[in-house]
């Protein structure tokens, strides 16, 4: 094939998605208010990335000279952590989660928290004795009150950030400390909090400039107040309608899902395939509980998913990546054995930021591994260091016996290994952690996670098996994975199982509204975007091969939605789709 001839979807896709790239650069060096609309595979990231650039090249002088900071707000730290990585250390841009942001924003402002936290009972732990208190503090995101200090709870954070946004003399000392605020991800964004920076800086033109970037169409975690689509007539719109990671087929399938933001496939050499593949074949009897009506039995499902990823796998490149994306970790939890943890962590398993989990994944588990296999290396990287850890005979047998201490630990308790790990004292306990350790030994019924209710004895006393099962789903090789879990993700090829277990998503009666085959009801708004959503999310993740599993019975309009999303011909029985050659 002709080289040119080749490579002419990315040529053309590249220079539209340039010609886009100067148009952020023009509205953040005119000053105006800007949203980057980027839907899946327009690579939201890279232009974020080249704005973050722009402002380190152009304007350090003038922030410097005004002692004035640049802010670019991420939804984690890892992501955090990437950006600092590109910039020069005495860089003015500050790269913050927004929990950090929002404090580093208020913390100075002692007199007005006390002040606010006295008089609303809403910012006290349940049942807490209410004293005078002398300062305020955020470090573990657990609300309490010791010693004259009030701790914070995560969301008060946000809610006090609101309250001194109220207040005119506060916005003009922060607009005049961040007059340029970068947010990733706009979508998840606190809303009141955003509601504010429209009302109180972007709708009046003065203060703060803002660049917002991210999708509407990818915000999934509603439940935590996020804002969804930003819409001011001062904002500046611009749409990225490239993509840059799906084949033209599935691009096909995004574009009728979202015909309001058509997108162009920058992939050559590919076609892609999309199918849907259906269980009308199966004749047994279906599930009856309330959360399954209707669905394959447990243990068909499981036997279905196993055969259909042996066939994909099969029919694969060496290499290619596959992922199976399932409705809900209650679902998976239960069959791959951490449902307890995930009822106690809750929004720290979902987004990964659970001080415990991070410990045992990157620091204990991979140490137990190196111990175990003798991988030297492997404990250097777990440990974080550059020097041999054992130099002398007798911290050979430290380690050791820290693996054997470890290897019997791991079959009982949480607590147990944390004690194991502690009185080693070979491996450096994070903060965070040392700190929890130590509040359980004074309360151990304190709250953990303020959202389940759990307590520190809860933690402690859970099987440390939990966290170890946990951790095998969460490494980036699983198979499977919650479609929630892989927002910002993409795999070769995609299983997207459209399953019952969670009444929060009904694909098979939302998903006919997309596209208009059905009708949003009134009042039903909110489920249909949750749906519409989370449907989207976890088709566009597909870069070459895009299967629809659907194992719960289908009525006449589903079907109507199913086949004009793929065609025909595309809509297979799961064993007319094992029969397939190639």
């Amino acid at each position: 094939m002709n080289k040119t001839i080749e490579n002419e979807r990315f040529t053309a896709a590249k220079a539209e998605a340039d010609k886009v790239e100067e148009r952020i650069l023009d509205a953040l060096r005119r000053g105006r208010s800007f949203r980057v609309e980027a839907g899946a595979g327009s690579g939201k990231t890279y232009s974020l990335n080249r704005v973050v650039e722009w402002v380190q090249a152009n304007k350090r002088e003038e922030f410097q000279r005004k002692k004035q900071n640049a802010v670019c707000v991420t939804y984690t730290n890892a992501a955090v952590e990437v950006i600092r990585e590109r910039l020069p250390n005495d860089s003015f841009i500050e790269p913050s989660t927004i929990h950090a942001f929002a404090w580093k924003a208020i913390k100075r402002y002692q007199s007005a928290l006390i002040d606010q936290i006295q008089k609303d009972e809403s910012l006290w732990s349940k049942g807490a004795e209410r004293v005078e208190i002398s300062k305020v503090d955020y470090s573990l995101g657990s609300r309490y009150t010791e010693n004259g200090v009030h701790y914070l709870y995560h969301s008060d954070v946000l809610d006090l950030f609101c309250r001194l946004l109220d207040r005119p003399k506060f916005r003009r000392v922060f607009a005049d400390k961040y007059p340029l605020i970068l947010i990733d991800e706009y979508q998840d964004s606190y809303k009141p909090l955003v509601d504010r920076f429209i009302e109180y800086f972007i709708a009046q033109d003065r203060g703060s400039q803002f660049g917002f970037f991210g999708d509407a169409w990818q915000t999934i975690y509603s439940s935590n107040n996020a804002c969804g689509l930003i819409e001011c007539e001062k904002l500046e719109v611009i749409q990225k309608n490239a993509n840059f990671r799906s084949a033209p087929k599935i691009v096909d399938v995004l574009n009728r899902l979202r015909p309001e933001l058509p997108q162009r496939s920058a992939v050559d050499g590919f076609e892609g395939e999309v199918y849907v593949v259906t269980c009308d074949d199966f004749k047994g009897e279906r599930r009856a509980e309330r959360a399954f009506q209707g669905d394959l039995p447990e243990d068909e499902l499981k036997e279905r998913l196993n055969l259909l990823n042996k066939r994909v796998n099969a029919t694969s490149s060496p290499g290619e990546t596959l992922k199976t994306l399932m409705i809900t970790h209650k679902v998976l939890a239960t069959q791959q054995g951490y449902d307890r943890l995930l009822n106690i962590l809750d929004d720290g398993f979902r987004n990964k930021d659970d001080a415990f989990l991070l410990f045992f994944m990157n620091v204990v588990e991979p140490i137990y591994a190196a111990l175990t296999e003798e991988n030297t290396r492997g404990l250097f990287d777990a440990l974080g260091v550059r020097r041999y850890p054992i130099t002398r005979k007798s911290e050979k047998t430290q380690w050791k016996t820290l693996r054997q201490n470890l290897e019997e630990a791991r079959e009982r308790k949480t607590l147990d290994v944390l004690n194991v790990v502690a009185e080693s004292k070979l491996v450096p306990i994070p903060p965070k952690v040392e700190e929890h350790l130590r509040r359980f030994r004074v309360e151990p019924d304190a709250i953990y996670v303020a959202k389940t209710s759990a307590t520190l004895r809860d933690l402690f006393d859970l099987e440390y098996r939990q966290f170890c099962n946990a951790i095998n789903f969460l490494r980036p090789e699983s198979a499977f994975s919650t479609e929630h879990g892989v927002k910002g993700e993409e795999y070769d090829n995609v299983i997207f199982v459209i399953s019952k277990g969670w009444n929060q998503y009904q694909f098979e009666t939302y998903a006919p509204m997309i596209t208009g085959v059905v009708a949003v009801p009134k009042g039903k708004e909110e489920a249909f975007e949750r749906n519409r959503n989370l449907f989207y999310v976890s088709c566009s993740r597909a870069k070459k091969r895009l299967i629809l599993f659907v194992s719960l019975t289908i009525d006449a309009k589903f079907r109507a939605f199913l086949t004009d999303l793929v065609g025909e011909k595309r809509v297979l029985t799961f064993g007319e789709f094992l029969a397939l050659n190639g």
